[in-house]
């Protein structure tokens, strides 16, 4: 994310300085020329990017160099070096804005940021000492889009392997925030957190220790791992130090001595944590920026909360006020939590830590039960479940005891169900993948059984059709032998559809089979072995390098898969989470639960600002009851635009309710294409429009 000079970090809302930002992550200098703006568009950028914005302007003023010009009606393109006239037809501007290193009032000195502006012609470039000025003829739209292209090191933090070494490489974590105001629960003003590990004593870096504010508020835990790791998230987003000491209980205090709150102890204080961290949290949100027009005026009213003030108290305070407000009081607007991660606490799972802090996760200590050949049956998972190996993974398959959260993440032993499967190279794996920037998604599809071949084709139609609107290159493989596949994997695709078979010795291939084990490195972050019994295979890529995937448990009938697999596609294209596509994309089948993620199933292969909707329906008793719902594991805090309601906002986890009649259900399903879950099973929205027009 981008977050240029920010005039005053704690007041999210403040003016900016030339060249900066407003609202945490949005160049600011770029979005003033453009008046009123919008966050959703119907033009988007054809480009990866961190987040866009749409206004209107006859001319705009562009910071940065390395200025490329792309017709998109011509599919031409070219640096620009002197002054140029665009004719008729859509265009893409994209210039690299760089800060300046060791500007101390910047508070991301050393990184950069690629920007990129959509628009129609006939306009005019000109190129001068600052950046570029864009002129069209009269008032046009434009949309401006942006994608952070270098990050500082966050620097790296070692701890010692012992729950008080292990709390203080937590309390340094909060560095990462970028204000103690409330507008620290945007994801703008967050940054990734430092790395930690594990080494003989404690040794943080200066960077940190002089960055990090202290906020007065102490967390003191009873001296064992268990407790440091569920009270990590709170910690971090409270800004707390945490201490260990001989004691029963954990208790929250403040400097002034105006907090004292007690929890209870293990396991009952997973429950308080998590509890206090949502209700903070949504407090946050709800006063760092106040607008007459929203909804949370009212309800910050009802709770008796003046924004103006609590914005002027010290973290402290701020905590204080909220620990007077009734959980009740605000339980029923609680926005859904995104993420829950389920841990077992040891040394080698200190260094994912920072990975769970950045997504602000929930952690509880995993829980659940072991499940026997008929409870699988039950879940509508096959008996042959799981048949391929006997590693140490597969000692067991699990339910587990599922808490607050829409995603879950199962980093510990044995095999979960409706829980993605992780393991620490996945978060790894993916921090080595983040500079990555390849202008042009590469996604390779690869057909080795010619009976699915009916998936093959509607999967790669479905990436070429995006293609069309996205800079995607599909390279579409049939009958690979095993060095090519393993070539497949090793190249830098975004994403490999694997369409085949796996068995005991890995995927088939014509010549053989292929295994994830033979691969020194994988460099593709993420895949969907569409095959039986792919799971094993799926964690071993994720061990040689890959972030995460799609699998198979078990044996899967060939027309299953086929159904799962073209859902799945259009979802991820879509810019939905793998482990969020997949949620959905099993929906279509019985034995959904035959599929699972491995690895880090937040990633998506397509970022976006805000995790892409999806809408429930059901039949009512004036017409059909419609509920909106986005909840994204990548920009907890973050604000998305209804596209009913005359554009109210809704915090990202709020899911918003409306009745509508027929008519006015096909126009909002012709708005967008979206998945719409409807009587239990899964649409494309427009499918379903066509269907209630007949």
């Amino acid at each position: 994310m981008v977050t240029w000079g920010v005039t005053d970090p704690a007041d999210e809302s403040a003016s900016t300085v030339a060249g900066g930002v407003s609202d945490g992550d949005i160049p600011a200098a770029i979005r003033a020329q453009l008046g009123q703006c919008t966050e959703t568009t119907d033009r988007p950028i054809p480009r990866r990017t961190d987040g866009s914005f749409a206004g209107e302007t006859a001319r705009l003023v562009l910071p940065g160099s390395e200025t490329t010009v792309t017709s998109l009606s011509f599919d031409a393109q070219y640096q620009l070096t002197t002054a140029s006239e665009l004719p008729d037809g859509g265009f893409l501007v994209t210039t690299t804005v760089r800060t300046a290193g060791g500007d101390t009032t910047d508070p991301l000195t050393g990184r950069a940021c690629r920007v990129f502006v959509r628009f129609e012609g006939p306009a005019s470039l000109r190129p001068t000492d600052d950046g570029v000025v864009l002129s069209l003829w009269d008032r046009k739209p434009v949309t401006v889009g942006y994608r952070e292209i270098a990050r500082a090191t966050p620097g790296r933090i070692t701890v010692p392997d012992s729950p008080a070494g292990i709390a203080a490489g937590v309390s340094a974590l909060s560095v990462a925030h970028h204000t103690i105001a409330p507008s620290r629960s945007h994801p703008g003003l967050r940054d990734h957190p430092p790395l930690l590990t594990v080494g003989e004593s404690l040794s943080v870096p200066d960077s940190v220790q002089s960055d990090r504010t202290e906020t007065g508020i102490e967390l003191r835990l009873p001296a064992d791992l268990p407790s440091v790791f569920v009270a990590a998230p709170l910690a971090y987003y409270l800004g707390a130090e945490m201490s260990v000491a001989d004691r029963n209980k954990p208790v929250l205090t403040t400097a002034d001595g105006a907090v004292h709150h007690e929890f209870d102890p293990l396991p009952a204080f997973q429950q308080d944590v998590a509890a206090l961290l949502r209700h903070v949290f949504y407090l946050d949100c709800l006063v760092r920026r106040v607008d007459p027009n929203r909804a949370n005026v009212n309800l910050l009213a009802d709770i008796d909360i003046d924004p103006a003030t609590v914005q002027e108290l010290s973290p402290a305070g701020r905590l204080d006020r909220y620990l007077d407000i009734p959980a009740g009081r605000v339980a029923e607007s609680l926005p859904d939590w995104h993420l829950s991660t389920y841990a077992r606490p040891s040394a080698e799972r200190v260094r994912c830590l920072p990975f769970l802090l950045d997504k602000l996760s929930l952690i509880y200590l995993p829980d659940g039960t072991e499940l026997d050949r008929s409870d699988l049956l039950e879940r509508t998972l096959s008996d042959a479940y799981p048949t391929r190996g006997t590693r140490a993974d597969r000692s067991s398959v699990l339910a587990p005891n599922l808490q607050a959260g829409r995603i879950h993440a199962w980093l510990a032993p044995g095999t979960p169900i409706d829980a993605h499967k992780t393991i620490p190279a996945a978060y790894e794996n993916r921090y080595r993948f983040r500079d990555r920037d390849n202008d042009r998604l590469q996604v390779a599809v690869v057909l080795n059984d010619r009976e699915m071949g009916d998936e093959h084709s509607a999967v790669a139609e479905i990436y070429r059709e995006r293609a069309d609107s996205l800079p995607m290159d599909v390279t579409v493989h049939e009958q690979l032998p095993t060095d090519c596949l393993g070539s497949v994997f090793e190249a830098n695709n975004d994403f490999v559809h694997y369409i085949g078979h796996c068995d005991e010795d890995g995927l088939r291939c014509p010549d053989g089979s292929f295994s994830a084990c033979e691969l020194t490195e994988v460099r593709t972050p993420t895949f969907f072995l569409n095959a039986c019994g792919s799971y094993d295979e799926g964690l071993d890529f994720v061990r040689r390098g890959a972030v995460a995937g799609a699998v198979t448990f078990t044996d899967v009938l060939d027309k299953h898969a086929a159904t799962v697999g073209t859902a799945f596609a259009r979802l991820l294209v879509h810019g939905f989470s793998i482990d969020r596509a997949l949620q959905l994309a099993r929906r279509r089948i019985v034995m959904g639960k035959d599929y699972a993620v491995v690895g880090d199933g937040t990633y998506a292969i397509l970022p976006s600002p805000g995790e892409p909707a999806v809408l429930w329906l059901a039949d009512g008793d004036d017409g059909y009851n419609l509920t909106y719902d986005v909840v994204s594991p990548r920009r907890a805090g973050e604000r998305y635009q209804l596209p009913f309601d005359g554009g109210t906002e809704a915090i990202n986890g709020r899911t918003r309710e409306y009745t509508v009649t027929a008519s006015e259900l096909v126009d909002v399903l012709e708005q967008r294409s979206l998945p719409v879950i409807y009587g239990g099973e899964f649409h494309w929205s427009e499918e379903l429009a066509d269907t209630l027009r007949q």
